[in-house]
């Protein structure tokens, strides 16, 4: 259900096939793959992703000299109008069944998002820092060594056909997230694989005592956070020892008991035996090596967090709880005709809400009483609540395990339902 992950696919199958043309390499095959990346792009998560792409094809032949060619403009032609075929049906059915949805989708958040006329409701504002963290931090070290190659071989980046795409795709995708009004680390996820080929350009290239000393420290970093894990989750087990985790009490609520799986525990302990052996899989080329004990770690860290301690974090995470004690409550006073008026609910929560209580909200943009619904649901970003708008009456409050700084809170217009 995260549209990120076909993004990210779709991205990576459409550079290739991008390539694959710049490079006049197996042409019909390359097309095809620029046909399906330029598809799942879109299908995905809109316009930007896709028409990063298609620019960057159009500015081929202003860099690259073997792009000037007939056969180069016949096949850009021919894969648009093939790309288009499969791509039209379903905004063109969108605009014509429910056009108001269509609106949602394409001008309120494709355009409005950059152009910022649609943050405020959509939210997810960004700010001048936000996307060079993200690539200093969140696409780590990747970004940082990409544009340092980049910026130390400007010429070079843009009139090679092995460097061009990655760099165009990569420096035209930065700039433009950095000016859009909405942005977000996750951003820059499709632009992680192109960003890692141009970073390896610069990683060769480090002096080789230094992939001794990232190799240790990649080593005893990841191995500490394993050890550290594993101590965690057997202090979890056994209740009588798990108040040596209160400091986690910040992130995961000791209200949970996490519970042993044989099958769950087997494929962390196959996950952690893997980095345990990998002085004999990964290579033995210092540069190689570095690189492979690093993503061998981030690896194998996630593998645990995400079988030894998956059910905790969606414990704290998910709504599911929340929201079926609220759909408890509302029973036999929620009507079918009944609608529920929302204040400051955010792409989180709205779908969990309709998921796990079955209510479509209809998001209003102040703290009032709602003019056509009989129901307030209001998400406050802190321990407090308002008191109730005029006219209404606090009905339920509730939040996350342990996320007492969000508090979900539903009103009701006063005397509704005191006859029923």
């Amino acid at each position: 259900m995260f549209t990120d992950t076909s993004l990210i696919a779709g991205t990576t199958i459409g550079l290739y096939g991008l390539l694959g043309l710049i490079k006049q390499e197996k042409t019909s095959y390359s097309c095809l793959w620029l046909i399906i990346g330029t598809v799942m792009t879109l299908l995905s998560k809109g316009v930007f992703i896709p028409g990063l792409l298609w620019i960057c094809l159009l500015l081929a032949p202003i860099f690259l000299k073997q792009c000037r060619t007939k056969q180069y403009g016949l096949n850009t032609f021919l894969s648009g109008i093939i790309a288009l075929v499969f791509i039209l049906p379903w905004p063109v059915m969108l605009l014509i069944e429910h056009p108001d949805l269509f609106k949602v989708w394409f001008w309120d958040n494709n355009i409005g998002r950059f152009l910022g006329f649609s943050v405020e409701d959509l939210g997810a504002r960004g700010n001048l820092t936000m996307i060079p963290e993200a690539v200093l931090l969140f696409a780590l070290p990747s970004g940082v060594l990409a544009f340092i190659f980049i910026l130390m071989n400007p010429i070079k980046s843009l009139s090679d056909e092995h460097y061009f795409l990655c760099s165009a795709f990569v420096v035209l995708g930065v700039v433009l997230l950095q000016i859009s009004a909405s942005g977000r680390a996750l951003y820059l996820l499709p632009f992680i694989a192109p960003m890692a080929i141009l970073a390896t350009q610069t990683f060769i290239k480090i002096p080789q005592i230094i992939y001794k000393y990232l190799t240790l420290f990649s080593s005893i970093l990841w191995s500490v956070l394993i050890i550290f894990l594993w101590g965690c989750y057997f202090l979890a087990l056994f209740t009588d020892y798990k108040h040596w985790l209160t400091p986690l009490g910040r992130w995961l609520p000791m209200s949970y008991q996490i519970h042993f799986s044989g099958f769950i525990f087997t494929i962390a302990v196959l996950i952690t035996a893997v980095w345990v052996a990998k002085n004999w899989l990964i290579s033995k080329s210092p540069a190689l090596r570095a690189a492979q004990n690093w993503v061998l770690g981030i690896a194998t860290v996630w593998g645990l967090v995400f079988t030894l301690f998956v059910g905790w974090i969606d414990y704290t995470k998910g709504y599911q709880g929340t929201f079926l004690d609220l759909k408890e409550k509302l029973a036999g006073v929620y009507q079918d005709n009944d609608c529920m008026a929302s204040y400051n609910i955010g792409e989180s929560e709205a779908p969990m809400l309709y998921y796990y209580a079955h209510i479509l909200h209809q998001q209003q943009k102040t703290f009032d009483a709602p003019k056509k619904c009989d129901w307030l649901l209001v998400l406050f970003l802190s321990e407090e609540i308002d008191p109730a708008p005029k006219g209404m009456v606090l009905f339920w409050q509730g939040h996350r395990p342990g996320q007492d700084r969000e508090n979900l809170v539903v009103y009701k217009k006063a005397g509704l339902g005191d006859n029923k």
